[in-house]
């Protein structure tokens, strides 16, 4: 319940702020993601497409394409809240999902196991300065990196910081979290 409340809170907050703000805190965070050596030591790079209220992920993935970076995105199965990371090379491999979310259509030659992946940026709608984060509330992240051995990091404007969000024993944090303004780990 206690989680709710913060989700709640964070949607209204998100939708809040305008899409002139999101794109300038976007350039920010994306220029500063970039400098980072978990960008630039990354071959594979795991990402979702953002929903509306979402810092736009777009121009991220295409700036790894353009550095010969290959990008995957999940993959969400409700009936169990497991999730697959599939190679994502164009827009035409998408399809709208539950809840407006825009997901890969299920192709087995480009599954991608989760030790072939080098970094997931791990979304979320609230975050801590310890890597903890309040998501959708699916589970399927924290699910999918008790068994991820690489780096995960996530993006995320000042306002979605706070001191502490409330996590159990199976909310598992990110390795740092980059804002507009400063990496935190």
């Amino acid at each position: 319940m206690y989680k709710e409340t913060f989700r709640i809170l964070s949607k209204r907050l998100l939708k809040h702020i305008t899409k002139e703000q999101k794109k300038q805190y976007l350039k920010d965070i994306s220029n500063r993601l970039y400098q980072t050596h978990w960008w630039k030591n990354s071959d594979v790079i795991a990402l979702t497409i953002a929903r509306d209220i979402e810092l736009d992920t777009l121009p991220i993935i295409e700036e790894g394409w353009k550095q010969g970076k290959q990008i995957v995105i999940p993959k969400c199965y409700p009936d169990n809240h497991l999730m697959n990371f599939y190679l994502f090379t164009n827009q035409h491999e998408l399809e709208n999902v539950y809840l407006d979310l825009y997901e890969p259509k299920e192709d087995p030659k480009k599954l991608v196991q989760p030790n072939q992946i080098d970094l997931i940026i791990v979304p979320g709608l609230l975050f801590d300065f310890q890597g903890f984060r309040i998501g959708y509330g699916g589970g399927y992240y924290d699910r999918y990196l008790a068994n991820y051995p690489h780096s995960k990091i996530s993006l995320a404007m000042e306002q979605q910081l706070v001191k502490h969000v409330p996590h159990d024993q199976y909310d598992l944090p990110v390795d740092a979290v980059i804002s507009e303004k400063n990496i935190y780990q």
